[in-house]
């Protein structure tokens, strides 16, 4: 994705026409419009990819908690995934575990994130989690998480309006273009404890 292309996507997450966001980067309305009929494959249905053309993200080495260093290849996992904020912003971090469909953990991760806020650690934990997956070899991933407005922006129920997340959609927009399928499933709370120890022990790591 050139660099009008992204500017046209961050006009539209942040509320402008697709004329308009056309007309802001200088792209033709056709090309908008057609571009922009891409990018609704995932948009428009939690099970699509999104459709972006960009270039591959590098899975994250940050491994502290890895449960297996197998090498072995996993074409389908559900990955449970948190973030976690003390102080909104304040000390951040990441959590999440990769399983099998059958429920064998293959590995889970934490990680600091240094200073910011919740929203935005959980978009961290969605993205490092479709990062191992993919190095693990997964093509079809299931990723349950308990923030509903990541999971609805995900899916294209709800808008990106801040612009600090705007940049996080897109990175996992570069990870969902890779996977030939992607469910995202909002749990409660109290089914995800396991990531969120995770993701407290990921807030705690920088102290």
């Amino acid at each position: 994705m050139g660099r009008r292309e992204e500017g046209f996507i961050r006009a539209i997450a942040a509320g402008r026409t697709l004329q308009e966001a056309a007309h802001d980067v200088g792209l033709p309305e056709e090309r908008a419009a057609a571009f922009l009929e891409s990018v609704a494959v995932f948009a428009g249905s939690v099970t699509a990819p999104m459709e972006f053309g960009l270039p591959e993200a590098v899975a994250s080495d940050s491994g502290a908690g890895d449960v297996a260093a197998s090498r072995q290849s996993y074409a389908e996992v559900v990955i449970y995934t948190d973030g976690a904020s003390k102080g909104n912003p304040g000390p951040s971090g990441a959590g999440g575990v990769i399983l099998t469909p059958d429920g064998e953990t293959i590995e889970e991760f934490r990680e600091h994130l240094g200073r910011t806020t919740n929203n935005v650690a959980e978009y961290e934990a969605v993205r490092i989690g479709l990062a191992r997956a993919l190095a693990l070899g997964a093509r079809r991933v299931t990723v349950r998480l308990d923030s509903e407005l990541v999971s609805n922006q995900l899916t294209g129920r709800y808008r990106v309006k801040d612009t600090k997340l705007i940049d996080r959609y897109l990175e996992v927009g570069q990870l969902l273009s890779r996977l030939d399928s992607v469910r995202f499933e909002t749990i409660p709370r109290e089914k995800n404890t396991r990531a969120d120890k995770l993701a407290q022990i990921g807030a705690r790591m920088g102290r």
